[in-house]
């Protein structure tokens, strides 16, 4: 398996970053935004603890009990699995080990935790010195794009058991695919896009609009070669393989959680098996990927995940139980990212914030 090609010509990796002063305003107005959508939906998992009750809540988190554990332990499959994902889009020979790109990947998740795509550019910023940024970002592109369709494929099976096993009202029925055909829609959409070229395009439509014109066409150039360098990648050779290699891996990760998601549901409830944990994820995981606007979708995600368990027949205080043991899990498997992030100077502790990356210049040699 070899690396993806590069353009023979590359002058530089990316454009000039943004001068400290620029997009100020909107910036602190995005931050207060975000504080304010935190400080909700903390809010909301308070109210939605005291309706449920927290005697039974506790009842239910005490079957779990040492468990959890068991399920931080677990979870680590999954994130090896993501990892080898990208560890086969990479290729060889590998400009880094199996260990500093897991922990690269880990420490991109932890920022995807709270942006959604905010942890994708740094991943390529961490492995800037070894492979250059332009080259780094074009394989964290088409992980990307495998994962998408890992996670799309998942769905599908996990939404036609919850939909041919339970009786679900129609409204949940009509919403599950629904998100399933736009998941559907924006996989199809980054197909088309990264095969034809998305950066370059994107840019110079933005670039049309004034406040944007100046900034965006320094990046014009930098944008096309990057769209160069993931072309060639999916017109290598090797292409099918190697990216259908990096789907099973992403569908194997996504399995991750579906195995969580069965210990705690024979924990909590033996009577039920694998579909309606199947069933459990998948619904889930739909609903909360319609509100990755909101950080961390805290308080969102708890109360999905409260609903979808009242949704298989489950009680409310049951679904609290594996709302709060997910949140525990997630929030544990950030500490190794932000310990990277801390690493390698990425984290202004003092503001609380990621810094600025350093994105000009070629790769160290």
């Amino acid at each position: 398996m070899t690396a993806p090609p590069a353009p023979v010509a590359a002058a530089r990796d990316v454009g000039r970053p943004p001068s400290e002063g620029d997009g100020a305003r909107p910036a602190r107005r995005r931050r207060g935004w975000h504080i304010a959508l935190f400080a909700v939906g903390i809010a909301a998992i308070a109210a939605l603890l005291a309706v449920v009750g927290w005697g039974p809540i506790m009842e239910n988190l005490s079957r779990i009990d040492g468990y959890f554990f068991v399920l931080v332990a677990l979870y680590a499959g999954a994130q090896i699995a993501f990892s080898l994902g990208w560890w086969v889009i990479v290729g060889r020979p590998h400009p880094r080990s199996f260990g500093e790109l897991f922990a690269t990947y880990l420490a991109g998740d932890s920022v995807n935790y709270f942006t959604g795509v905010g942890g994708e550019p740094v991943k390529a910023h961490l492995l800037r010195p070894k492979m250059g940024f332009g080259l780094a970002f074009a394989t964290v592109a088409v992980h990307r794009h495998a994962d998408l369709i890992a996670q799309w494929l998942f769905l599908i099976a996990g939404i036609t058991i919850a939909i041919v096993r339970f009786d679900l009202p129609p409204a949940a029925k009509y919403a599950a695919v629904a998100g399933l055909v736009g998941f559907g829609g924006i996989a199809f959409g980054m197909t088309r896009a990264l095969r034809r070229g998305a950066f370059g395009p994107m840019t110079r439509g933005l670039s049309r609009i004034k406040p944007l014109a100046a900034r965006l066409a320094k990046l014009e150039a930098d944008a096309h070669r990057l769209d160069e360098r993931i072309r060639a990648y999916y017109h290598a050779e090797e292409h099918p393989r190697t990216f259908t290699l990096a789907v099973a891996w992403g569908f194997l990760g996504w399995c991750g959680g579906l195995v969580e998601t069965w210990i705690v549901l024979r924990l909590l409830s033996p009577g039920h098996g694998f579909a309606t944990a199947f069933a459990i994820e998948a619904l889930a995981m739909i609903f909360n990927s319609m509100l990755l606007f909101i950080p961390a979708r805290i308080g969102s995600a708890e109360g999905v995940r409260v609903g979808v368990y009242a949704l298989v027949g489950l009680t409310a205080a049951q679904g609290a139980a594996w709302a709060l043991v997910r949140r525990a899990r997630e929030l544990l498997w950030l500490v190794p990212g932000i310990i990277v992030l801390l690493k390698h100077h990425l984290i202004d502790v003092g503001r609380l914030r990621l810094e600025k990356l350093d994105l000009s210049g070629e790769a160290s040699r």
